[in-house]
């Protein structure tokens, strides 16, 4: 959701399936709200939608405050409570005011403590069916946060795209690896130096550090690629993750002749490129400059969670 919708409405509300609460041949629709905390980066659900949910309470209100009470002996509610965060959330009436919402963690733990025989399959929506629906959205608030944060350093739009692409690609061919029995410290390197020496004709090292000359310490060497760069390893490590599904590899050496494969697709998408266009694929450029003009004041990268932090972890220091 775009800030501007959502500081409009003050939260995001979603839908449970009524096959996860036991209720297919109930008509009513069965919502939860939620709000993105900027400073957290972290979403926060309603503590009062999800007793209505588990209870039908006609007054969840008053069945929260009851139940606070019966159980202030209770060592393991009492945490649950202290981690509840108080938020302001826009009434009927217009008007903010406080309400009770806590993390995804949490719920599942006060899930869990409400009497109800529908906990379990709450429990189970929220953890499981819910979660996949969840890091779609979360995703997608990551990857604005991101775009804006590179146009802000005075990337292009189209840039700010592909690099975006390219990390979700390779996140997504690095829990392939480990999924089909890759090491990260062990393989990492080999399979991602593979794809990459057959798709632009020179090994990772040679790239970074000879021809654009970034120093031995840059964190993410990507972040320094053109766009075309960008988008031909972006094709080059989709056909790997595709040879590996469709192949069922498992091991290393099944995924180093997937790798290879994809390296000379790649370099056959390179070559066809710089035909076509008369100019060639790898470049010196690099952002360690800023043109003059665009020099901004040095930027803090935002608070990720774990879907951008995954390309740093996952690749090979020379990566």
């Amino acid at each position: 959701m775009g800030d501007s919708q959502q500081d409009k409405q003050g939260f995001e509300l979603i839908p449970i399936p009524q096959e996860a609460i036991g209720s297919e041949e109930n008509e009513e629709i069965f919502e939860v709200r939620r709000i993105w905390h900027k400073e957290d980066q972290i979403w926060y659900y309603s503590v009062i939608d999800f007793v209505k949910v588990l209870t039908r309470s006609k007054n969840p209100n008053v069945y929260w405050s009851a139940l606070k009470k019966r159980n202030q002996q209770d060592q393991g509610f009492v945490d649950i409570l202290e981690k509840i965060k108080e938020l302001p959330l826009r009434g009927k009436d217009g008007r903010l005011r406080g309400a009770e919402f806590v993390t995804r963690e949490v719920m599942l733990r006060l899930v869990q403590s409400i009497p109800s025989e529908r906990a379990e399959r709450v429990r189970l929506w929220l953890a499981q069916v819910g979660e996949e629906k969840l890091q779609e959205i979360e995703q997608q608030t990551q990857a604005e946060q991101l775009r804006d944060f590179y146009i802000r350093q005075g990337r292009t739009p189209e840039w700010a795209d592909a690099r975006i692409q390219n990390l979700l690609s390779r996140n997504a061919l690095t829990d392939e690896w480990l999924a089909r029995g890759a090491q990260q410290h062990l393989h990492f390197s080999l399979l991602t130096g593979t794809i990459h020496r057959g798709t632009f004709g020179i090994s990772p090292d040679t790239h970074h550090h000879t021809v654009k000359g970034l120093p031995k310490g840059v964190k993410n060497p990507r972040d320094h690629y053109t766009e075309e760069e960008l988008g031909v390893l972006t094709l080059a490590e989709l056909a790997a993750r595709r040879m590996h599904e469709q192949n069922d590899s498992r091991d290393v050496p099944q995924l180093v002749q997937d790798a290879q494969a994809a390296g000379a697709f790649g370099g056959r998408v390179r070559q066809q490129f710089e035909e076509l266009t008369g100019q060639p694929v790898v470049s010196s450029q690099n952002f360690l400059d800023q043109p003059k003009g665009k020099r901004k004041k040095q930027l803090e990268a935002p608070q990720q969670g774990t879907l951008f932090d995954q390309e740093e972890q996952k690749q090979s220091p020379k990566e």
